[in-house]
């Protein structure tokens, strides 16, 4: 059933606004270390450095492929675990989780192993007679390396949210009208529904 609004707690938001206050500020007396100690050449010429755009125009394109790439396979990823069961989802979903324990040197040498010049895939290409073009180094390292690290925590957020967003509509629904709308799950009063409400990722 629904439920009534909740007053905004203030006080319990304390900690984290302490918490990104001190971020920002360590942040923030980096830059500045950073800028006071530069040469006097004028900020003029900072803003006319054309090495410096270069590298802040391939940032922005970097980040935005790197979410577009990432999130945008995620999203049909997390529709698909959540509608359908089969052999290997919990495995899967394990899998998934692992690159958010997984040591980033680790990760990297994983990649380079099965993507780099001498890796698995470079060894099956020339051993079939074609010439392996991927290199795992500039952008598309970069990418590679994000999608390998925010496609499945993505998957696993989006898959996460479609649950307990399905769960709170199907409550406020009567049963008959929550299993037109949710075929393969029961609604939160139990009635009216075979199925039951697909488990959490674990």
């Amino acid at each position: 059933m629904a439920t009534r609004r909740q007053p905004l707690n203030l006080r319990g938001l304390m900690p984290g606004l302490f918490a990104a206050t001190l971020l920002c500020a360590v942040a923030l007396a980096a830059f500045l270390a950073l800028w006071f100690s530069a040469p006097g050449a004028g900020w003029q010429s900072v803003f006319s450095d054309s090495y410096l755009w270069h590298v802040v125009r391939f940032s922005f394109w970097q980040a935005s492929l790197s979410a577009l790439i990432s999130v945008g396979p995620a999203i049909f990823l997390a529709r698909a675990l959540y509608r359908r069961r089969f052999p290997g989802r919990t495995l899967l979903l394990r899998l998934c989780a692992m690159t958010l324990i997984l040591p980033v040197l680790v990760a990297v040498f994983g990649i380079l192993s099965v993507y780099g010049r001498q890796g698995w895939l470079a060894s099956l290409f020339h051993a079939l007679g074609w010439q392996w073009e991927f290199s795992p180094y500039g952008l598309q390292g970069i990418l590679l390396a994000h999608v390998f690290f925010n496609m499945p925590m993505a998957t696993r957020l989006l898959l996460q949210a479609l649950g307990e967003h399905s769960r709170r509509a199907a409550a406020n629904l009567p049963p008959s009208l929550a299993c037109a709308a949710m075929p393969s799950s029961a609604s939160s009063n139990g009635r009216g529904c075979a199925g039951t409400f697909p488990p959490s990722p674990r």
